[in-house]
């Protein structure tokens, strides 16, 4: 038997079900591209995660967990090895916090919030994706990061252990933290903290946020994997906005294939039908260039490009 064959044997011997095989990531990526994953698996409990994970390390067999697969682009090769969905999914409200599973989505967190009177939350209105891969990559808008709010994270360690882990620990930085950054362990729940507040005050900042996002950014379904590329940091520290770079250096307008740069913010690569990996790592190739040609400045992607090769998180 090949090496799949008998890992999916000894995956069904211990987690007592066995993975798919050749699911195509396209349907699992907001960006609808990718090729099949030789195997995968959804985990709706600690306990799934952690077997599949265990499996996955004592047989060196490669692995990657996903959250929504809003900020990823797929491989048109698909992924060899055992891609495994988070669905980890529960809330719970606490006195001035909100205690929240990893792949819980985010807009549940913020109408938990709302429903429960509590406030701090409302910067994750129109961000899409779960709590876990939030943390992993220190999602955020306007000013706010889920790192400022973020109490502890319960992760699991390489070896199998658990470890929680406060905000200091995890080393966030813009788009950052130490997860990303190689640190090791996939989140299993996060502690989130509020304020008490008044719902109508939240719902009027969570309606204006929206309505600026309704401006700039793609319309709700189209094919994307959000804001393409990090903002910039000047030699002074002051933030220097990717797309209004991109747009400086001609961006808007180009293409390659199906890959397109959004017609009303140059931050924002589309997929307009039959895009592949390839046509958007030649876009985003072809946008760095002319921002380093122009400004001198080197973009770096937030959208993580999982190769087919790739294992861990």
């Amino acid at each position: 038997m090949d090496r799949k064959t008998l890992f999916r044997e000894a995956f069904l011997e211990k987690i007592g079900t066995s993975p798919s095989e050749n699911v195509p990531l396209s349907a699992l990526s907001s960006f609808g591209i990718g090729g099949p994953a030789d195997l995968f698996f959804e985990a709706r409990t600690e306990g799934e995660l952690e077997k599949a994970v265990a499996l996955a390390v004592v047989e060196e067999y490669p692995f990657y967990v996903i959250g929504g697969g809003n900020n990823v682009l797929f491989d048109d090769a698909g992924y060899r090895g055992l891609l495994i969905r988070n669905r980890l999914e529960g809330i719970v409200g606490e006195e001035g916090r909100i205690r929240v599973l990893s792949g819980t989505g985010l807009p549940a967190i913020l109408r938990e919030a709302l429903s429960a009177g509590l406030s701090g939350l409302e910067f994750l209105a129109g961000i899409p994706g779960t709590v876990g891969g939030a943390v992993y990559g220190n999602a955020g808008a306007y000013g706010w990061s889920i790192g400022d709010v973020l109490e502890t994270a319960t992760l699991l360690c390489p070896g199998g252990e658990r470890q929680t882990m406060t905000r200091e620990a995890l080393r966030f930085g813009y788009r950052d933290s130490a997860l990303k950054q190689g640190g090791g362990g996939i989140v299993l729940d996060a502690v989130l903290s509020c304020s008490p507040g008044d719902t109508q005050t939240s719902e009027a900042k969570i309606h204006d946020i929206l309505e600026k996002r309704r401006t700039k950014h793609p319309p709700l379904g189209t094919a994307c994997a959000g804001s393409y590329f990090k903002n910039s940091c000047s030699a002074t520290g002051e933030r220097i906005m990717a797309g209004q770079l991109l747009e400086q250096a001609g961006a808007r307008g180009l293409a390659v294939g199906d890959a397109a740069v959004y017609e009303k913010h140059c931050n924002f690569i589309i997929n307009k039908g039959n895009a592949g990996s390839r046509d958007v790592l030649l876009l985003a190739e072809e946008l760095k260039e002319r921002v380093y040609r122009k400004f001198g400045v080197r973009l770096e992607e937030e959208v993580i490009h999982l190769r087919a090769d790739a294992s861990g998180q």
